[in-house]
């Protein structure tokens, strides 16, 4: 095929797959044009989780209507004049790409007025034609229609995800521009629904509350600056504030980690492990913090233009903004948890209900499921200590006999080939999604009726993903009824999760269900997160007859070596290799 060049349509289709990834893209793009507007106001509205229509309102100073065919143009931008202007940019916006690329794989209409005009201008572009600008009423501000996005765009279209976790995503955006304006204020409407407000009034902790809820806000405190920090010369280089959970307030992924550099939300690995190791030894591994970091750079010292989506920045010195996290959240968990919250663990044994029973009274949120692995599996190092992750999830399991417990997680067994070691959580998690399954399948839930309705306040995200998920999780046993402004009230729960605390595991189903849930429907995410969250903890010490009892129950599963999020409930130590380890052969 000889080399041409790309048509226009195809550049500017190409160049949108860049930045426009999916509907949370186009509402980031359209929220922070509205910041950079000086709204002090924004609206945004999502249906089908704004694969039909995505609509960002705010009132800020608007575009004048000569310059609004304009702004529709590739790299036409009022945030930058030349490239030197980056090394001092505080606008969230510079490349001028956002509106022609949204234009490129969308219809987009925009409506704006500056204050001081009369009249408020409309441009409409579809399928790449721009329309002449007329004049319509409205009021000051600026209005961005679009609709059926990648409707012209098939192969991007086919990559959309189901519309409920579409708008998760696009939820996460706004949660993370309203905790980063603070002073303004949001609303996020899905399918009617309002599922996120905030009040405008500049108090970063009143954002919280209408972002995380009532509950988490409760259990977050400011972070406290560093006593030393006046007299540190890097001090006017990075400093950090925001709010940060208690150990006790914990989650079983980072969907609650936001990270705010100079009120631009970023996504960094080592900023993010900076965060968790200001927790280590203070909340249980595989457990996350909830926490809300702004951290304040020098702009000079800060390269936004090292991503198409601008979710990552580069520092000059990385190192100094990893010590301000660490100095800055260590020592405002140091000022506000006593030693008797840190977690401590008998090495006496004791019974399951024992402990259950001492865990739910003392830490009642604080010991939940680990998250499953990254999908890629490492056979390598497996294979190298002579241990091997048994394959087949619905082969059967062997006849196991139990010879103990080790870290109070795992369980050593003796089979006919060798050793096992079964992870008690997984394992159980098994157990446990095979007797709900089976229940609904035969339309009976072994429901536990509460004696008294449980009534639990809910985040937005938490509430719109209980209104959306509760017809399914009445199927499997959950009777919940709406109590009032955020509130639910639990009238009923699985008999498995009433074991448990109900509440914590009510909660932990619903952020992995806004997360997008685990299964390939919503029932059987939801089957999978229940069984996950009422399953016996790592940590949990279990006697002989208990591990026995569930060593049987895994035995007669009808897939026993994988868990329902398929990670393996077992590794295997044959024989041959326990020989060729210790040299016998």
């Amino acid at each position: 095929m000889p080399i041409r060049l790309l048509d226009e349509d195809t550049i500017g289709k190409i160049a949108a797959g860049e930045v426009i990834e999916r509907p949370a893209s186009v509402v980031k793009e359209l929220v922070e044009n509205a910041l950079d507007a000086g709204a002090r106001s924004v609206r945004v509205e999502i249906r089908a989780g704004g694969r039909e229509l995505i609509r960002v309102s705010d009132d800020g100073h608007g575009i004048p209507a000569e310059e609004l065919p304009l702004a529709i143009q590739r790299h036409a931008t009022s945030k930058v004049t030349r490239f030197d202007d980056l090394a001092r940019l505080t606008s969230y916006g510079f490349r001028g790409e956002a509106l022609a690329s949204i234009a490129a794989v969308a219809e987009l209409r925009i409506v704006s007025r500056p204050p001081d005009s009369p009249h408020a201008a409309s441009l409409v572009s579809r399928n790449g034609r721009v329309e002449p600008p007329t004049t319509v009423p409205a009021a000051p501000g600026t209005t961005v229609t679009v609709r059926d996005l990648f409707a012209h765009v098939p192969a991007r279209r086919a990559f959309l995800r189901q519309d409920h976790t579409e708008a998760a995503y696009v939820q996460r955006v706004v949660q993370a521009c309203a905790l980063a304006a603070p002073e303004v204020r949001f609303e996020l409407v899905s399918d009617g629904r309002t599922v996120l407000a905030t009040d405008g009034s500049g108090d970063l902790g009143n954002t919280i509350v209408g972002v995380f809820g009532p509950d988490i806000a409760a259990e977050m405190v400011p972070i406290v600056p560093p006593a030393d920090d006046e007299h540190d010369p890097e001090r006017p280089a990075v400093t950090v504030s925001g709010y940060v959970g208690l150990p006790t307030l914990t989650r079983g992924n980072r969907q609650h980690i936001i990270l705010l550099v100079n009120r631009r939300w970023i996504e960094s690995r080592s900023l993010t492990f900076a965060l968790e190791q200001a927790y280590h030894s203070l909340i249980m591994v595989g457990r996350f913090p909830v926490a809300v970091l702004h951290i304040t750079v020098a702009p000079e010292r800060l390269d936004v233009n090292v991503h198409p989506t601008k979710r990552e920045v580069r520092f000059s010195d990385e190192r100094l903004v990893f010590a301000a996290i660490q100095r800055a959240v260590r020592g405002t968990l140091t000022q506000h948890t006593p030693a008797q919250t840190i977690p401590s663990f008998t090495t006496t044994p004791l019974s399951a209900p024992t402990v259950q029973r001492r865990l739910a009274l003392s830490h009642p949120d604080r010991f939940r499921p680990t998250p499953p692995p990254p999908p890629e599996d490492t056979p390598g190092d497996d294979q190298e200590a002579g241990m091997t992750v048994v394959p087949d999830p619905g082969s059967a399991v062997p006849v196991l006999r139990v010879l103990g417990q080790v870290g109070a997680t795992y369980i050593i067994a003796e089979g006919p080939d060798g050793m096992y070691l079964i992870d008690q959580h997984a394992a159980h998690e098994r157990v446990l999604f095979e007797q709900l399954w089976q229940q609904f399948e035969r339309a009976k839930p072994d429901i536990q009726t509460l004696l008294e309705p449980l009534v639990i306040e809910l985040s937005p995200v938490q509430l719109e993903t209980a209104e959306r998920c509760r017809e399914e999780m009445a199927q499997i046993g959950f009777h919940i009824e709406p109590f009032g402004g955020s509130a639910v009230a639990v009238r009923a729960v699985p008999a498995i999760a009433a074991r448990r605390d109900p509440r914590a595991v009510l909660l932990g189903i619903l952020d992995e269900m806004a997360a997008g849930g685990r299964g390939t429907t919503l029932l059987e995410s939801l089957t999978i997160s229940t069984a996950c969250h009422s399953a016996i903890r790592a940590g949990q010490t279990l006697s002989l007859p208990e591990m026995r009892e569930l060593i049987a129950q895994l035995e007669r599963c009808t897939a026993p070596r994988a868990c329902g999020h398929g990670r393996p409930t077992m590794l295997h130590l044959s024989q041959e290799e326990l020989e060729r380890q210790f040299e016998r052969r």
